[in-house]
This record gives C-alpha cells, sequence and structure tokens, in this order.
C-alpha cells in the first residue's frame, strides 16, 4: 500500500488544480533504550538469568503522511511501517505497522460521511503505541499483537436544524500469547441531532453491539447517550453521558475429581451474566498557531483487551504540542487506561465489593523535535510506563524508556499533511467573521 501511495504523489501532478494535495514520504532509522524490560520480556527476575538489564532496539522504517482537500471532501492517512531488532539478541526482531485513516466529506448536500480507520501491529519489541486517543491500552510482554477500528458514520440532514445518525464501528484485538484472548465486537447505532445554533448541537443515540471471544464466550451489549457537541474554527468539545445493558455468556472448562486412579472429569460449564452500568466521557481539542492540545476522557462498556470478557473501562488522554519558531517543536503526552470486572460477573463476586483492576496502565512522555535542515528531523525524548495487572499474562510493569530518531525527507509535494485527527467538516459556505 505504502509504494502505490508513493506512486500516486508523484504520478499525480494535476491533483493541485482539482484540491488541495499534501503528500510527504521520509526515511527514518532510529535507537530506542527500555531499560530492564528485558527481564520482563524473558521472565526473568533479579535473582535469576544472567540477561542484560537494558534492552536496546535499532528501529528504520518510513513515515508516509499525505492529505487531499477538495471542496466537500477531505481525506488524510499517517503510515508507518518499520523494522526493529534488539542490539543485543539477534533473536529478537519484527515488524511494526502502524495506520491511521480519515475521511470526512459531503456526500451531498444533506448526507455527511466520516470514517475513521486506526491499525497498529506489534510485535515483543514495540511495547505500545503513544495514544492519540482515549483508548484502553496494555502491555503484554510476549507475542506479536494486533489492533484494529473502523467506524463508518452518516449524517442525514432533515432541516437546518435537524438530522438523522446512523453508524456502525467494528473492532479487533488479537495476541499470539495463547493465555491471552482474541476479541472481536461489531456495534450498531442510531440517533438524531439537533442544532442550537451555529456549531452547537445536541444528539441522542441508542446502539447495540455483539462481543465475540471465540470458544471463550461472548456479550449482548445495548447502550444510550445524549450528547452536546461544539465546533468551533479552533476549538472542538463532545460531553456525552448514558448508560449500559449487558448480557454475557462465559464458557468455563472445569475438571471435576474422579475415582481414585482414574483421571478427572472435564465438563464445560455456561454461565449467564446481566450487568448495568453508567457511560460518559469528554473530548476536547483546541487547535492555536502556538498551541496545540487535546483531551479525552471516557467511561464505558468494552470488549476488553486480552481478559476474554465484556469490562468497564475507564480512558484518559492528554497531548500538548508546542512549536517553538519554524525548526523546534515539543511536547507533553500522558494516558491511562482501567479495566475492570462488571459487578455481577463470576471473578468479581468470588472478590467481593474490594477487588482490584483487572488491569491498570499509564504512560508519560516528554518530546522534542529538531529540523536542522529542510529535509532532515530529528526527534527524541523520554517515556515512563506503568503497569499492574490481575492478569498473569500482562504481569506488572515499571520501567523507563529513551528514544532517539533522524528522520529524512525523501518526497515531498504541497505543505505539511493534515492529521487524520484534525479533519474538519467540508463545505461550501463562507466562515463566519470572529
Amino acid at each position: 500500500m505504502a509504494l502505490l501511495l508513493v506512486a500516486l504523489g508523484i504520478c499525480w501532478p494535476r491533483a493541485a488544480g482539482a484540491g488541495e494535495f499534501r503528500f510527504v514520504l521520509e526515511g527514518e532509522a532510529g535507537v530506542r533504550n527500555d531499560g530492564n524490560y528485558g527481564r520482563r520480556l524473558t521472565g526473568l527476575d533479579d535473582e535469576q538469568g544472567t540477561l542484560d538489564r537494558d534492552q536496546s532496539v535499532g528501529r528504520a522504517g518510513l513515515n508516509l503522511r499525505f492529505s487531499y482537500a477538495l471542496q466537500r471532501l477531505n481525506l488524510a492517512l499517517d503510515y508507518s511501517p518499520s523494522y526493529e531488532r534488539s542490539l543485543k539478541d539477534s533473536n529478537l526482531s519484527g515488524t511494526t505497522h502502524r495506520l491511521d485513516f480519515g475521511v470526512a466529506g459531503d456526500l451531498t448536500r444533506r448526507l455527511r460521511m466520516d470514517i475513521r480507520e486506526r491499525l497498529l501491529s506489534t510485535p515483543n519489541l514495540d511495547l505500545y503505541a503513544p495514544a492519540a486517543v482515549a483508548e484502553t491500552t496494555t502491555v503484554a510482554p510476549r507475542g506479536d499483537q494486533l489492533s484494529h477500528t473502523l467506524d463508518v458514520a452518516f449524517t442525514q440532514s432533515f432541516s437546518r436544524r435537524s438530522s438523522l445518525l446512523l453508524g456502525a464501528t467494528h473492532s479487533l484485538r488479537k495476541f499470539e500469547d495463547e493465555e491471552l484472548f482474541d476479541s472481536e465486537a461489531l456495534n450498531a447505532r442510531i440517533g438524531a441531532g439537533f442544532d442550537l445554533e451555529r456549531g452547537r448541537r445536541i444528539e441522542a443515540a441508542a446502539g447495540v453491539g455483539r462481543y465475540d471471544y471465540q470458544e471463550r464466550g461472548d456479550a449482548d451489549v445495548r447502550t444510550v447517550g445524549l450528547a452536546w457537541v461544539m465546533n468551533g474554527r479552533s476549538n472542538h468539545l463532545r460531553l456525552e453521558g448514558g448508560a449500559f445493558w449487558a448480557e454475557s455468556t462465559d464458557r468455563r472448562i472445569l475438571v471435576l475429581p474422579g475415582e481414585p486412579g482414574l483421571p478427572g472429569e472435564t465438563r464445560t460449564v455456561l454461565l449467564q451474566e446481566s450487568d448495568q452500568g453508567w457511560r460518559g466521557g469528554v473530548q476536547f481539542s483546541q487547535e492555536r498557531q502556538l498551541l496545540r492540545w487535546a483531551l479525552g476522557l471516557t467511561h464505558d462498556i468494552s470488549p476488553g483487551s486480552g481478559v476474554g470478557r465484556a469490562v468497564e473501562a475507564d480512558n484518559a488522554f492528554l497531548g500538548l504540542s508546542v512549536p517553538i519558531g519554524r525548526e523546534w517543536e515539543l511536547g507533553l503526552d500522558g494516558s491511562g487506561s482501567r479495566q475492570n470486572d462488571l459487578s455481577s460477573s463470576q471473578d468479581a463476586l468470588e472478590l467481593g465489593d474490594g477487588r482490584e483492576d483487572l488491569t491498570e496502565f499509564a504512560t508519560g512522555t516528554a518530546r522534542a523535535a529538531w529540523t536542522f535542515a529542510p529535509a532532515f528531523r530529528l526527534e527524541g525524548g523520554y517515556s515512563r510506563v506503568w503497569q499492574r495487572s490481575r492478569v498473569a499474562s500482562f504481569g506488572d510493569l515499571n520501567y523507563a524508556r529513551y528514544f532517539l530518531s533522524l528522520a529524512v525527507r525523501l518526497y515531498s509535494s504541497g505543505e505539511t499533511p493534515k492529521a487524520p485527527d484534525s479533519l474538519g467538516r467540508p463545505t461550501d459556505e463562507e466562515p463566519d467573521d470572529q
């Protein structure tokens, strides 16, 4: 796909005449040090084995970004394939793929479409990806991992103030580690929107979904919610609240003791559970010339990450970016997530009201980028990663990460491409004076 897009950027000289086409292709090489994570990766502690504490990783890859803005259609793509290898153990290597794609367009004067796709595929060496939205994050020390989300939404306007909302979301989470459980979720929603005034609206929606954990079980979910949305030239705010209902089927394998000298009997037991709770969230972003930042907080039912059952998830994200002149850019990023059993799940009942969370994750990153020539950019930073888990395959982690990379611009067309999360609604109307 990357080669196809490269050809598109080189062979589309007339794109700028039809719309605003921006394309950048970079080659990047760097090194990362993950502190004492190497011991956790192999299951060694401070008193066992002779593995060096430091886990240093080399990386080489491509960064491809493009955006295309027409009068009634915007699209943007960020794609980064890379190869990573441990500098101390040649057996530890793998390929990472990061994809973020967005489309926002007016199909007709009354029908709007919004599509967002995110994909992250990582080997052992890539422990996590910096969060761009509030979503559940866990670090699985062993085996390849895949996380994919596709969201499609349509807005049909009936008048200048009312509209119909339709949408569907498909998500997939897969682990190579056999002790962790894959999950697939499909959700559909319908609702209505009412414009109070220009840039401000109220939305009410109801949804149904199904979570599938293969042989582990499944869950049927229903949700309702009410949201208030404000979109300005540089400020974007969404507040949402509602409730959920879930009916789960959990398949457990029990081994019953047999007669003396005979093997025990294996029996599959189906556990039926019903739960309900509240859901809510806030999303805010601001794009100024000297400051760009975004905030996200959510509490909702979730398919869960690796635990094989529906959970309540709390997720948070904060990102801050400050350009200093044309050469420097400083940034601070932080994210956290927590998975907790639903109140009536079998594990929750066994642990009682004082149960601990299934997984807790938090990370903070300070970064800096220096563009010291038109085609060269040097980036570096420091991260702290922390995780606590009752799921043995995730484990407890607490380590520092240092990273440094050099990016070389191989080809560019137009200005810096827009990011998928910053696509606004295309329109042929003149903007309001402010």
